[in-house]
C-alpha cells in the first residue's frame, strides 16, 4: 500500500501486544498501536490511490 511518513519520529510500545504494524526503513519500528478500541498509525496512506483510499473507507466502514 502506497503509505508515506512526514517525520521521523516513532512510538515505542511498552507492551508488544499493542503493536498492530511495523515498518523497515533502515530498521524496523511501530508504525500502528491498537489497544481495545483504540488504534493510531503513524502513516499517512496515499489518498490519490486505490489502496489508500480503500483502507479509509474500511476504516470508517468498521467504526
Amino acid at each position: 500500500m502506497p503509505a508515506f511518513f512526514v517525520h521521523s519520529f516513532h512510538v515505542v510500545s511498552r507492551d508488544s501486544a499493542d503493536v498492530l504494524t511495523t515498518t523497515e526503513y533502515g530498521y524496523d519500528f511501530v508504525s500502528a498501536i491498537q489497544r481495545d478500541h483504540i488504534m493510531g498509525a503513524q502513516f499517512h496512506p496515499e489518498k490519490s490511490h486505490k489502496f489508500g483510499m480503500k483502507l479509509y473507507k474500511n476504516f470508517v466502514e468498521s467504526a
